[in-house]
């Protein structure tokens, strides 16, 4: 059985590069696929072969499983956060605790699945990229805080077509996991196929479409960095209002699919600069997790960044 073939290829993988070894996987397990399965009845081989990758990804992505991936990537924030803070004015380390799965990146071609995932080939982590949070947070200022800062302010800290902005925001990255695992099945069922530009209503054929997400209570970490461009451009003051607002626009929704709930989180920050951050708000800002915690690095960014 092709799905056989699928299971084994993928044992063990959090120790494997998930990209190099699902796109493998996918090749080798397809001839398998050709000669068990008749024509007719046969479900699509990305279908199926979706389904088998993402209940791989829960099992070996178990929180218990990847202490030393969490590590990694809050090392790499932490220390993100300690470099910046040389080369800008004000330096915020932000912290979103999932609320509700979440789906980022469902066209990427990288990962060969139906819906796939953004996945970091170098941590060997779901992550969020920065040009999505950076959007997001712009469209949720423009529609709801505009009149407060004005267009032609956000246009210098966010940038345009040609200009860059006086805002850097990093990729988002796991760095706590305390549910039973990073990353969860989820499944959409398209009940209609559209072929040649009509709806069969009549031969209607369900097929569910099984895609991982990132799992809820799962905690991404970023940096968000300010240059104020001049005293007429930024302040502390303003800088402040912004982190507040970038919270803000974060809580209602990180990745795809926000409007039916995906994406929820509870976000906490840091202030690095200005204000220097304190041991306190380190420890307050990241929590604790029995399982899949990131202590060992955030005792590192206090070092760091002290």
């Amino acid at each position: 059985m092709w799905e056989v073939c699928v299971r084994e290829a993928l044992s063990d993988l959090s120790s494997k590069n998930v990209i190099s070894a699902l796109t493998k996987a996918f090749v080798d397990c397809y001839e398998v696929f050709r000669e068990s399965e008749d024509g007719e009845s046969r479900v699509s081989y990305v279908t199926g072969f979706s389904r088998e990758a993402s209940i791989k990804l829960y099992e070996e992505f178990e929180c218990s499983k990847i202490g030393e991936l969490l590590r990694r990537a809050s090392t790499y924030v932490y220390s993100l956060a300690s470099t910046m803070k040389d080369y800008f004015d004000a330096v915020f380390l932000i912290k979103a605790t999932l609320l509700s799965r979440l789906t980022i990146g469902t066209s990427d071609p990288t990962l060969p699945l139906e819906i796939p995932i953004y996945w970091d080939p170098i941590l060997n982590l779901p992550y969020v990229p920065s040009s999505s949070i950076k959007g997001l947070v712009r469209a949720y200022l423009e529609n709801y805080a505009g009149q407060e800062f004005g267009r032609e302010l956000l246009d210098r800290v966010f940038g345009t077509e040609v200009s860059s902005g006086l805002a850097v925001f990093t990729d988002a990255y796991p760095v706590e996991c305390s549910g039973e695992s990073l990353v969860e099945p989820d499944v959409v069922t398209p009940h209609y196929s559209e072929v040649r530009g009509a709806i069969d209503e009549a031969s209607s054929s369900p097929v569910p479409l099984v895609f991982p997400t990132i799992a809820r209570d799962v905690t991404l970490a970023m940096v968000v960095a300010f240059k104020y461009g001049g005293s007429s451009v930024l302040d502390t003051a303003t800088v402040l209002k912004l982190a507040e607002k970038i919270g803000e626009a974060l809580e209602q929704g990180i990745g795809a699919r926000t409007s039916v709930g995906y994406g929820r989180a509870r976000v906490s920050r840091s202030t690095i600069k200005p204000a220097q951050v304190t041991q306190g708000e380190v420890r307050g800002g990241l929590g604790s997790s029995p399982r899949g915690s990131a202590s060992s690095a955030s005792a590192r960014f206090i070092e760091l960044v002290g």
